[in-house]
Order: C-alpha cells, then structure tokens, then sequence
C-alpha cells in the first residue's frame, strides 16, 4: 500500500466516522446543530479530496 492509498482509506474511515455521527440523533443532540454543519462540510471536502487525489493517480 502506498501513501495515496493509505491517504484514501483514512479519509473514507473519517467519512464513515462522520456519517455514523450525523445519522445519530442523540449524537447530534450532544453536538449541536453548528458541529453537525461543520462535520458535513468536512464529509463533503474529504469526499473531494478522494476525486481529486483519484484523478491525479490516473
């Protein structure tokens, strides 16, 4: 495995870490509204940062 790829199964870890938290209604309770965003545009920018790395491995 080398680095892109290493790098590509954190950040899909982290995605599915973060969709687990957002689909969570205590846990979203306990964050509040305002980190929920925060989470979601951070799935949505490591879902970028995938393509992006994806395409320059190509």
């Amino acid at each position: 495995m080398n680095y892109k790829d290493n790098l590509i199964e954190k950040a899909e870890a982290t995605i599915r870490n973060n969709k687990s938290l957002i689909e969570d209604d205590v846990a979203v309770a306990m964050l509040g509204i305002e980190r929920i965003t925060a989470i979601k545009k951070e799935v949505l920018e490591l879902e970028i940062f995938i393509e992006v790395l994806k395409k320059f491995a190509e």
